[in-house]
């Protein structure tokens, strides 16, 4: 990642100022493209290579618009072009197949749907400290908008973070050391996809999943049926009110950053209630450096901003949480997302 960000400064830093602003003005194009892409089931169909003709039929488009978008979408590295003028899947359009074993498909519908363009569309709220972009656009926080107001907008942002889950699930599989626990609770933990990969992979862990009643309804059948379904437990609550005690270990997968300090702090109080002499919490976050850099980061923070009261924060912004919440750091261990795991037991007194 820093030599990306090197990279990129190099790139920028090769154009003048006014060709920079235009390459950031039209950065909105890759989103609607990835999106339209999605949309259209390009990547489904690229099963093997396809001439423009051939997936013009099957996405029911005109072959010429359908062209230009391919050729866009092959230059931005999202699909491939042949030599015999031939579109063909690379990596990038792999992960949006939804057969994949970790699709991000749901991420482009997600970001490319029609509510999340008009949060940004309000960002000026969020800017002048009124509200959300989110709530600016449609009356409704973000919880209760993907949760209740719009069920679909919740699916979408569910199978997101899935993906995103699964990737930090793995990286904890290898940086954490998981002898001795019994029994993680993943707080927050959406449908299941991070327990449901722990549990594959430590085969004496049992779990528990809690969430949101009308999440707990979706979760990934493996971890209601069948051989993990035996070693899971689904529980359904607010943690603003308590979390499941009982548990070794409690996960929190890029929860607190969802949330205000008031409501982190008060989220991170119950956790360190259900905790025990010997129990801990790993809150797994990406760290925002002290200093602006062109991050993924620093642009996750900025859509917490648009979309709800959320944050990312600095090193010493989480100490302070912890702090506050009653919880003292045991270790920080940087994962091989770039995110760090905070493990944290509770302050004695």
């Amino acid at each position: 990642m820093a030599a990306r960000r090197a990279l990129g400064r190099a790139h920028r830093a090769a154009a003048p100022a006014s060709l920079r602003v235009l390459e950031s003005l039209f950065g909105l194009f890759d989103n609607r493209v990835l999106g339209l892409l999605v949309e259209l089931d390009v990547p489904e169909f690229l099963d093997r290579p396809r001439t423009t003709g051939e997936l013009a039929v099957k996405t029911g488009t005109s072959a010429e618009g359908l062209e230009r978008l391919l050729r866009y979408a092959a230059g931005r590295g999202f699909l491939e072009c042949d030599r015999r003028g031939r579109w063909r899947a690379n990596d990038v359009t792999a992960v949006l197949r939804r057969d994949h074993v970790n699709s991000w498909r749901g991420w482009v519908q997600f970001a490319a749907s029609d509510w999340f363009w008009d949060a940004w569309r309000h960002a000026d709220a969020a800017v002048r400290g009124e509200r959300s972009g989110l709530e600016a656009a449609t009356g409704h926080a973000f919880f209760d908008f993907v949760n209740r107001v719009r069920p679909e907008a919740g699916e979408v942002f569910n199978q997101a973070m899935a993906a995103g889950a699964t990737v930090q699930a793995l990286a904890l599989s290898e940086g954490l050391d998981w002898s001795g626990v019994g029994t993680v609770c993943d707080v927050g933990g959406g449908t299941g996809a991070a327990l449901e990969y722990l549990l594959g992979r430590q085969p004496v862990l049992h779990g528990v999943l809690f969430d949101l009643p009308e999440v707990m309804a979706t979760a990934r059948p493996a971890l209601t049926r069948g051989p993990l379904g035996e070693r899971c437990r689904l529980e359904s609550g607010s943690f603003f009110e308590r979390v499941p005690a009982g548990a070794d270990r409690y996960l929190l997968l890029a929860i607190v950053h969802d949330w205000d300090d008031t409501e982190a702090v008060a989220l991170l109080t119950r956790v360190r209630d259900a905790l025990g002499p010997t129990t801990r919490a790993v809150v797994v976050e990406n760290v925002l450096p002290d200093r602006p850099r062109d991050d993924f980061v620093q642009a996750s923070d900025l859509l917490m901003c648009v979309l709800a009261t959320g944050r990312e924060r600095t090193a010493s912004q989480f100490d302070q949480l912890f702090l506050h919440s009653g919880l003292v750091v045991e270790s920080r261990v940087p994962l091989v997302t770039g995110f760090t795991a905070f493990v944290l037991a509770a302050a004695s007194g």
